[in-house]
C-alpha cells in the first residue's frame, strides 16, 4: 500500500506559497470577477483594484487566462483542504464518500463565482472547466487518488486509484455544469442514496461496502 500511495504522491504537484503580491493580485481578480464577471473584467480593471501597476501582474501571469486559471486552482486549493478537514475525523470510509460528496454539492451551490458565472457568462466559465479544465480535474483527481491509496484500496494500482477518482471529479463536475437530472441532488437524502448507490462503488473500485462495527 505505501508503495501506491508515494506513487500517487510523485504525481502531486506541490505549490510554492504565493508571495504577497501575488496574493493581492488573486484576491483583487476574484472580487473583480464575483462583481462584474469574466468578459467584463480586464487586467486593468484588477490591478486598479489591487492597486498595483499592471506590469506587475503580467509578471506573474503573462496572460488573462493563466490569471483565471490561477484564481480558479487556488479556490479548488482551499476547497479540497476544507474537504479533508471535514472527513478526515470520520471513520468509516462509506461515510466519508458520502459526506464528501454532499459537501462538494453545498460547496458549489455556494460558491459565489461559480454561480454568478454558470448564470451570467457560461460561454465564458466552461472552457476552463471543460476543453481547457486539464489542471482543474488534474488536481482534483490527485487529490482524491491520494485519498483513495491512504484508504483500504486493496490491491489496486495507482492508475487504477487516479481512473476512479477521475471518474468521479468529472461525474460531479457534469451534474455541477448541468443540473437537470432524474435525481434531486438539492435533496440531501436523495443525494446521500445517490452517493451510497452509485459513488461509492466506484471509489471501491467495484469492492463491497467496508464492514461496519
Amino acid at each position: 500500500m505505501s508503495g501506491v500511495l508515494d506513487s500517487i504522491r510523485e504525481t502531486e504537484a506541490v505549490e510554492p506559497e504565493p508571495d504577497p503580491t501575488t496574493t493581492t493580485v488573486l484576491d483583487a481578480a476574484l472580487r473583480q470577477f464575483e462583481l462584474f464577471g469574466l468578459g467584463h473584467s480586464t487586467v486593468e480593471d484588477i490591478a486598479k483594484r489591487a492597486q498595483l501597476a499592471r506590469v506587475t501582474i503580467y509578471r506573474r501571469f503573462p496572460t488573462k487566462d493563466r490569471l483565471i486559471e490561477a484564481v480558479i486552482l487556488r479556490d479548488l486549493g482551499r476547497f479540497l483542504n476544507d474537504l479533508d478537514a471535514l472527513v478526515e475525523p470520520l471513520e468509516d470510509p462509506e461515510e466519508r464518500i458520502i459526506e464528501g460528496f454532499l459537501f462538494t454539492l453545498d460547496a458549489a451551490r455556494s460558491h459565489v463565482l461559480l454561480q454568478r458565472l454558470l448564470e451570467s457568462e457560461p460561454e465564458t466559465l466552461l472552457p476552463h472547466l471543460t476543453t481547457d479544465g486539464a489542471p482543474f480535474i488534474a488536481s482534483a483527481r490527485e487529490f482524491l487518488a491520494a485519498r483513495l491509496a491512504g484508504e483500504q484500496a486493496g490491491n489496486r494500482t495507482a492508475q487504477e486509484l487516479a481512473t476512479q477518482a477521475e471518474i468521479v471529479v468529472r461525474l460531479i463536475l457534469s451534474f455541477l455544469l448541468t443540473p437537470d437530472a432524474p435525481i434531486d441532488l438539492d435533496d440531501p437524502a436523495q443525494a446521500r442514496s445517490f452517493a451510497r448507490r452509485y459513488v461509492g462503488p466506484i471509489l471501491r473500485g467495484g469492492d463491497p461496502p467496508p464492514a461496519k462495527g
